[in-house]
């Protein structure tokens, strides 16, 4: 009887190490990613260190290269992170609102996209210090802005407003999400809560643009 249970003991045990395995690695991830951020929030990306992250993770560097081989990976996975988040969170923002045309559907996006830089002192820094990384994924033709672009039809689509393939409206919300991005981000360098001279010069741009066919 004891030689069957010493027999199980090591397959059961080996199952269990593996589960939390991969739950700790996810959280040593987040952990990582969210101290990156706090430091991008306080002293900009060119402050960051593989030293200074770690100590903000509470892990050894030598974890910390387990999950990143150095600063770029860890910008690249911050900036994927908060499009992600965006998308997310704008997909929920369009599904509750009720709109009477296409150029309601676009505005909102934007609104949320400000709302978002506004409230998100990591993303700002990274706006302002890596642009080529935030606007290839929101607002310069890079796969972020076409699946923000997606996010806006689909809210349309659902609503009958737009027919699902649109290319001509998905073109324009693509041509004004270019326009936007350094408005935006010229807003937010002048203002930290957004020059209202140069976010409302942006919606009128926007408004003139996105027109209903």
């Amino acid at each position: 009887m004891t030689a069957t249970k010493s027999a199980a003991a090591p397959a059961k045990a080996g199952a269990d190490r593996r589960r939390p395995q991969q739950e700790r690695s996810r959280a040593k991830v987040d952990a990582i990613l969210d101290a990156a951020d706090a430091l991008v929030a306080q002293s900009g990306a060119a402050a960051l260190t593989t030293t200074g992250v770690a100590k903000g993770a509470e892990i050894a560097v030598g974890t910390l290269y387990q999950y990143f081989d150095g600063v770029p990976a860890i910008v690249d996975a911050l900036v994927t992170r908060h499009a992600d988040r965006f998308s997310a969170h704008l997909e929920q923002e369009l599904a509750t609102r009720r709109f009477r045309k296409k150029r309601d559907g676009a505005n909102a996006a934007l609104d949320a996209l400000i709302a978002y830089y506004r409230t998100e002192p990591g993303f700002r820094g990274l706006w302002r210090e890596e642009p080529h990384l935030l606007h290839a994924s929101f607002g310069s033709g890079g796969g972020g802005a076409l699946k923000t672009v997606g996010t806006i039809t689909s809210a349309l689509v659902a609503q009958d407003l737009l027919v699902d393939g649109d290319e001509h409206f998905a073109l324009e919300a693509e041509i004004q999400f270019a326009v936007a991005v350094p408005l935006i981000e010229l807003a937010f360098r002048r203002d930290p809560d957004g020059d209202p001279i140069v976010l409302a010069h942006l919606r009128r741009l926007w408004d003139l643009d996105v027109r209903v066919h």
